[in-house]
């Protein structure tokens, strides 16, 4: 009766003690023999937010595109009782060195400083009735976009700048 035992016990005191061994690893038998060949499980690198930037367009018709990158805005106007004012948060995400950049309009926190604007939601705005200047970020998670000084209704020449968003 031991040597039967010993058939059934022996070989999974061999798998349990190799695999707390070697750690992360998948031990795969080979077909007719006793013999195991460990191999490493492969690990995933994080998909990371860097970087945000907000944009006039998408990216794909934005004329002033380099390399997929939007030009970040510092400035822009819109008219008083607009609804829809369109803004484009864009991303660039960092993989095991790749960088990647996609839209995030959809998904990122908008912010305006006053009530000159108020966010609708995937980066669209709708301007009241009042003329004066504000200022929009984009955030998802701890990546805070450049701020972008808007004029509602009125130029940005003589506007405070906006204050810079934190690292």
């Amino acid at each position: 009766m031991w040597p039967k035992r010993c058939l059934v016990i022996a070989p999974v005191l061999v798998y349990v003690m190799v695999v707390t061994t070697l750690g992360m690893t998948t031990l795969l038998p080979s077909c007719g023999s006793s013999t195991s060949v460990a191999t490493t499980v492969p690990t995933s690198t994080p998909i990371t937010l860097v970087g945000a930037r907000i944009c006039t367009q998408p990216p794909s018709i934005v004329p002033e595109l380099v390399g997929g990158l939007c030009t970040q805005l510092t400035t822009a106007q819109i008219p008083l009782g607009v609804a829809n004012a369109q803004f484009v948060a864009q991303g660039t995400f960092s993989s095991n060195g790749v960088i990647t950049v996609q839209s995030i309009s959809d998904t990122a926190t908008w912010f305006v400083n006053n009530s000159l604007l108020r966010s609708d939601g995937g980066g669209f705005f709708t301007s009241g009735q009042v003329a004066g200047c504000t200022c929009i970020t984009a955030a998802s998670g701890t990546v805070v976009s450049p701020p972008v000084l808007v004029g509602v209704g009125r130029s940005v020449l003589g506007c405070t700048p906006c204050p810079q968003s934190p690292p």
